[in-house]
């Protein structure tokens, strides 16, 4: 995964989504707070889904 990506842009979420769910996953994003576990779910069934936009 690229060091930068812009978390606003569909296209670069979706480039990168896999290693983003595994980051947000293992709590090493984001770098503030980490994610509850129903907005990892949300995040990794909007992934299941194929990432509708």
């Amino acid at each position: 995964m690229s060091a930068f990506f812009d978390l606003h842009s569909y296209t670069d979420v979706v480039m990168h989504a896999d290693s983003i769910l595994q980051r947000i996953e293992d709590g090493s994003m984001p770098c503030d707070l980490m994610w509850s576990d129903q907005q990892v779910a949300l995040f990794a069934d909007w992934l299941a889904a194929g990432m509708p936009e």
